[in-house]
């Protein structure tokens, strides 16, 4: 009766870890690390235009920024990427330092436009990307998403770039 039982467990186990782990070859997105230097945000399209140096980011590891794009990433162009300023940080785009400090914690446009405006411009940084769902039905839309800038600053240069953008804000 106790081997029939374990039997049963060890049949149902994995059907039950399948379920939890979903579809078979359902697969993540997969993020691309790339440099670039940014140009701007255009609030109304919830779009940022970027001039790609390179189709890959140095520095950081394929777990925060990504592996080398695709060959459509093209290098010395300029490239546009959706964003997605609100929510939660699992969804929107982050902003943030090579420490891993977000300079919005808000999920809200406000907060979000006030950290595009502690991007560098003078000097490239870090983007991971992701293709963009919504390029599949929609011819329009970006080919691909921006999931995080990476500024590489130091804590007190930072710093002082956030002092710049913060004052006279409440």
């Amino acid at each position: 009766m106790r081997l029939h039982r374990l039997s049963v467990a060890l049949l149902v186990l994995p059907l039950g870890l399948a379920m939890v782990a979903g579809p078979a070859g359902a697969k993540k997105d997969r993020r691309f690390g790339i440099e670039g230097k940014f140009l701007s945000y255009d609030q109304a399209s919830q779009t940022f235009k970027i001039y790609v140096t390179s189709n890959r980011s140095s520095g950081f590891g394929g777990s925060v920024a990504g592996g080398k794009a695709p060959s459509d990433v093209k290098v010395r162009k300029e490239m546009t990427l959706a964003v997605q300023p609100t929510g939660s940080v699992l969804q929107r785009t982050v902003i943030k330092s090579a420490e891993g400090t977000g300079l919005d914690i808000s999920g809200t446009q406000e907060g979000f436009s006030r950290a595009v405006r502690a991007i560098p411009v003078e000097y490239r940084v870090t983007f991971s990307i992701e293709r963009n769902p919504k390029a599949r039905s929609d011819p329009e839309e970006p080919a691909y998403q921006l999931k995080t800038v990476i500024i590489q600053l130091s804590p007190e240069e930072l710093e002082r770039r956030w002092r710049e953008f913060a004052e006279g804000e409440d």
